[in-house]
């Protein structure tokens, strides 16, 4: 999960400043393709965490992960379109990413 927790700030950052000013394509993809794969990178961990923790009950952990990931899939974009409208995409995915941070970096 580490892995995935260092690239997600990373990716967001690289996803959004390079498309605010404008630079080519190529850039931005990169920086999706480095969020795309932290997600996946904890998603998997995440899931792995669970099962090894909760193995009596580790379908109905499961299940409670994923009703709180899709509540999260359902509330972003309630919020996003006016976020990047008012901040822009640099500083709506810098506050992204200091959430990435703050969530994926407890000390």
């Amino acid at each position: 999960m580490v892995p995935g927790s260092l690239l997600l700030p990373l990716g967001l950052l690289l996803m959004g400043w390079p498309a605010e000013k404008h630079f080519p394509w190529i850039v931005v993809d990169i920086g999706m393709s480095i969020v795309g794969c932290s997600i996946i990178l904890n998603a998997l961990a995440i899931q792995s965490y669970i099962l090894d923790t909760f193995t009596l009950y580790a379908a109905s952990a499961q299940a409670a992960a994923v009703f709180f990931r899709s509540l999260c899939a359902f509330g972003f974009p309630l919020f996003a379109p006016k976020m990047y409208a008012a901040l822009g995409y640099g500083k709506g995915d810098t506050i992204l990413a200091a959430i990435a941070i703050a969530l994926g970096f407890p000390s």
